[in-house]
């Protein structure tokens, strides 16, 4: 699997993959890359799977894995560009409930309509 980062906007960081996300050397690469994205500081991100060839139990465990030590650091995680076997087992395994999953980067971006912020309610 590659993984490409890019910043869509400023404080949202685009990972791209590329290829299958599966148990084994594919997981451990996701797992460095959000590392990274931590230790940058990085709270807002996109993973880009339209070009995602295959998701495994394995797979998608990391991203709900990478997805809970984001929300942990007070950040967000959002799907984009799913295919229909990705959106499949998204649904299989009910993880779109809490994953949010937009058709495009762009919508996925926009989701986070205005950087983090205190509330002041």
């Amino acid at each position: 699997m590659q993984i490409v980062k890019r910043e869509m906007k400023p404080g949202i960081v685009v990972l791209e993959l590329t290829g299958p996300l599966q148990m084994g050397v594919e997981c451990k690469q996701l797992e460095l890359a959000f590392d990274e994205l931590l230790k940058e500081h990085q709270k807002r991100v996109v993973l880009d799977l339209t070009h995602l060839t295959r998701l495994d139990s394995g797979g998608l465990g990391r991203v709900v894995e990478c997805f809970s030590r984001l929300k942990m650091a007070g950040g967000s995680l959002c799907l984009a560009g799913a295919n229909e076997r990705v959106e499949g087992v998204l649904e299989l395994t009910h993880a779109n409930k809490f994953l949010k999953a937009y058709p495009t980067v762009a919508d996925a971006a926009a989701s986070f309509s205005n950087p983090p912020q205190a509330s002041a309610r």
